[in-house]
């Protein structure tokens, strides 16, 4: 590598002051990428044209030279009277221009997307026919499925809407991935899939790699005094917390932990009368359409009273601030093995014990195995299996007194770093720079979860 600094162009349609899922990857690897040579510049929309909560500090948690360029999308309200709303739809030609402004007059070394906003992917091979770009897409979640997601009764909007855009992703994926130097996935299954899908991509072209977890979260939480303000510790009161969205694929795990809890309260109503659980953050449709997905779940396995739920999202930072006051962090997973929750490692970080509901075959099962605050039950089909009913039983038994060794959590801690996980992007970056580079360090997950 040389001693001049490479560039990146970075695509995030979302970011900060908006707060979205698929956004923290790039987030927490501002701060790193130019210790290891890169300098970035990021490609968004500006924060009043785009969906999401206002998250102010989350802004204020950037790097202060940070170069940000904002594009304005075309008026939501304008555009849902032709029929189409979302921001994919609404940013892509702004995103577009924007793009072909800065290719022009500068020289990028990579295009890296890493966004849920799949339609600007499009952008990527638009912009290597006319600039020579090197492209690195990130696949946090599945663009195109092959089987349906979602039912007519689960998907979340309309169901011919869903359909086309599924039609739609079929092609349009398609195209945006002659174009891919490299792909990063968020699971071993999304890299099955694409890379059975389109075979002129050589495994070695595929990385898995999770998200990473930032101490400087937790230290940002403390300088700044950010307060939660849903639970007041008193000494007396057992708080349980779960941050992130609810959905259909995970109910059939949340009415395995509440078949748990409601023989957990018959067993001891005493503890029952201290506990509470509590669900924020469920539902990411607007305040004003949003719903609650869990305490319904939770009422027809009569343990409604136990359970709180948020529907509507919170800020990053009082999350964050919310797993500090906690006395345990539940992370619950859904019937699909590819799902990964990015929240894993800075649920960790919180040093409070953690109890974490997946699929056996996902990367966050074989990621949390790792901590020794993580109580780790799984299945291989079905919730509904006896063993994992089980071993939730024994999870929630652990949960109320807890036994790990915070050192030994620290020392495991360090491989899935911020830090650590954008190194293994710029390893990627200078490969496509330099290829020989690569050969040098593996682009496999850490602990050797192979890519």
């Amino acid at each position: 590598m040389t001693e001049e600094m490479r560039r990146i162009l970075v695509i995030s349609p979302s970011f900060p002051p908006k707060n979205t899922a698929d956004l923290h990857r790039v987030r927490v690897s501002l701060r790193h990428y130019s210790g290891f040579g890169w300098d970035p510049t990021v490609l968004c929309v500006s924060p009043e044209c785009c969906e999401g909560l206002d998250d102010p500090a989350l802004a204020e948690s950037l790097p202060a030279n940070l170069r940000v360029v904002r594009v304005k999308a075309w008026d939501e309200a304008t555009c849902r009277h032709f029929g189409f709303g979302h921001l994919a739809y609404r940013s892509a030609i702004p995103l577009y221009r924007a793009g072909c402004k800065l290719l022009r007059r500068e020289h990028f070394d990579v295009v890296f997307f890493s966004t849920t906003v799949f339609l600007t992917f499009v952008l990527g091979a638009l912009w290597k026919r006319r600039y020579g770009c090197r492209i690195v897409y990130d696949f946090q979640d599945p663009w195109y499925a092959d089987e349906p997601i979602y039912t007519p009764d689960t998907v979340p909007g309309r169901w011919w809407k869903y359909r086309l855009d599924q039609f739609l992703a079929r092609f349009l994926e398609r195209y945006a991935m002659r174009a891919a130097d490299h792909v990063v996935a968020v699971s071993d299954g999304y890299v099955r899939d694409l890379s059975r899908r389109y075979g002129w991509l050589d495994r070695s072209k595929f990385t898995v790699l999770p998200f990473g977890g930032s101490y400087d979260d937790y230290d940002f939480v403390r300088r700044h005094n950010i307060e939660q303000n849903l639970i007041r510790p008193d000494g007396r009161s057992v708080n349980w917390v779960y941050v992130g969205r609810g959905g259909s694929d995970m109910a059939p795990v949340l009415s395995v932990l509440f078949t748990a809890l409601a023989a957990l309260q018959r067993a001891d109503p005493a503890f029952a009368l201290r506990l509470c659980l509590h669900f924020v953050g469920t539902n990411y449709a607007p305040p004003e359409r949003t719903h609650k997905l869990v305490e319904p779940l939770a009422r027809a396995h009569g343990v409604v009273s136990l359970v709180h739920e948020v529907s509507t999202r919170i800020p990053y930072f009082e999350a964050i601030s919310l797993y500090a006051a906690s006395d345990a962090i539940l992370l619950i997973g859904s019937v699909h093995a590819d799902y990964t929750a990015s929240k894993l490692i800075s649920c960790v970080l919180s040093k409070k014990p953690v109890l974490a509901l997946f699929h056996r075959g996902s990367l966050v099962a074989k990621m949390a195995a790792e901590f020794p605050n993580v109580f780790l039950a799984t299945f291989d089909e079905t919730p509904g299996e006896p063993a994992f009913e089980a071993q939730v039983v024994r999870g929630l038994e652990w949960l109320r007194a807890p036994a790990f060794d915070v050192c030994a959590v620290e020392a495991r801690l360090a491989p899935w770093s911020a830090d650590e996980m954008t190194r293994r992007q710029c390893v990627i970056f200078d490969s496509l720079v330099e290829p020989a580079a690569l050969s040098a360090t593996s682009p496999v997950a850490p602990s050797g979860i192979a890519s």
